[in-house]
């Protein structure tokens, strides 16, 4: 029996890497180095610690790791302003999640953009845990904050389903021992050996319903107010 939902952010309810490519390639090109599409995926779903050293290795920065993140958050924080890039969907999965079982949210992104984005009307008071990758240890794929959102949410971890777009995140879901939805982005699909290893794949998140919820076995039995809790 299911009994908690753990979404992943970015890349899956926010279209958030076209505005992290823009603020990395941004500081690349002010460094006279180009940021590259090999860059980009190798930089998704991964902890605030492990892009900000890639990208002092990769670029050739003569900066320390907090002065690259303080650098990439800042240019995100003021993009974030003109408005949430939610995915299709997103808003709605949320909502639908929150309204029959306990729902959380496990990111590998800075706090500071966690905490921007779930003060958004839209994400405000859905999610009952928050954890940030950066908080518990490793970054996706380790499991780390999967493990730590389920203990925090009093559920053990293969009685969650968690909903991840990248490859690493799938990995990090299934090898906390949890029920994996796979909502790949087609921009950055993961390889397909990694779309298997999901328990289901959905197209977008728009896909995503109390059908899906149930056949996971989440809900059984919905009460006439909407919650199945």
């Amino acid at each position: 029996m299911i009994e908690a939902v753990i979404f992943d952010l970015d890349g899956l309810l926010v279209d958030s890497e076209p505005v992290w490519d823009q603020a990395r390639t941004s500081m690349a090109d002010e460094v006279g180095r180009t940021w590259t599409e090999d860059d980009h995926r190798a930089v998704m779903g991964v902890s605030t610690q492990e892009w900000a050293a890639y990208m002092i290795k990769r670029l050739g920065l003569a900066l320390t790791p907090e002065e690259v993140q303080d650098q990439v958050i800042a240019r995100m924080v003021a993009l974030y302003r003109r408005g949430i890039p939610y995915l299709p969907g997103a808003v709605e999965a949320v909502q639908l999640a929150a309204s029959h079982l306990p729902t959380a949210l496990a990111s590998g992104s800075h706090r500071t953009l966690i905490d921007t984005i779930t003060a958004d009307a839209a994400m405000r008071g859905k999610f009952q845990v928050i954890v940030a990758a950066d908080e518990v240890g490793a970054g996706k794929p380790s499991p780390d904050v999967y493990l730590a959102t389920a203990e925090r949410l009093g559920v053990r971890p293969e009685r969650c389903i968690c909903l991840e777009d990248s490859g690493n995140g799938i990995l990090a879901g299934v090898r906390a021992g949890m029920k994996v939805i796979a909502v790949p982005d087609s921009r950055f699909a993961p390889k397909q050996s990694l779309l298997d290893q999901a328990h289901l794949v959905l197209p977008s998140l728009a896909a995503f319903s109390l059908d899906t919820l149930t056949l996971l076995g989440g809900v059984t039995d919905p009460k006439p107010d909407g919650l199945g809790f």
